[in-house]
């Protein structure tokens, strides 16, 4: 009987260390940085969500804050242009004293705004202070003066006169008060001064 030669064993096959691993590797590296650039990107988006919230809170300084810190640390460029465009809006507010909104901040200006000899300005403070509160005494008194150095006589005359109705002690203050000598020839605020 012949003797049966056992079967050819196929070699092992060698493990591959060259080129299929790298891929691999290369692979799994892409999709690391892909996650790491969405989560950069998510970072990003979050950070100009806060920074919008701040500028509609009229927090201009935190919202500029947050702008530039987006164009200085994240590579989003789409973003970039529009914390530029925001950044200019925080800068103009940060120079701008905010409007008046209050009956106290209106007739604060205004008083500002006398001072500076800037009339023109402090009307429309008083206007919308007066709307607020038609009886002050002080506001017409305010706009007795501005309407006076504005040249405007006799709305000076009406608003002085409604000053010392509401308010007799302003007559000690409207006799030394410079801006009414042009008011002197005025029958009714001769009478109401004294």
């Amino acid at each position: 009987m012949a003797q049966k030669l056992p079967a050819k064993a196929k070699p092992a096959k060698p493990k591959r260390t060259g080129a299929k691993a790298a891929p691999r590797r290369a692979s799994t590296a892409r999709k690391t940085s892909a996650s790491a650039g969405a989560d950069t990107f998510r970072q990003a988006v979050a950070r100009y969500e806060e920074a919008l919230e701040a500028l509609q809170q009229r927090q201009f300084k935190l919202a500029s804050d947050l702008f530039q810190g987006i164009i200085d640390n994240f590579k989003e460029r789409e973003l970039h242009e529009r914390c530029r465009c925001y950044l200019r809006v925080c800068a103009r507010a940060l120079l701008e004293p905010p409007a008046p909104t209050t009956f106290e901040e209106r007739v604060y200006a205004a008083t500002l705004a006398i001072n500076a000899g800037s009339h023109d300005e402090a009307l429309p403070h008083l206007d919308a202070a007066e709307r607020e509160k038609p009886d002050s005494d002080h506001v017409h008194y305010m706009l007795a003066i501005a309407r006076a150095d504005g040249g405007d006589a006799r709305a000076a005359a009406t608003h002085l006169l409604r000053a010392l109705e509401l308010n007799p002690d302003n007559r000690r203050l409207a006799r030394h008060e410079p801006s009414f000598e042009q008011l002197r020839d005025n029958e009714a605020v001769r009478d109401a001064i004294g």
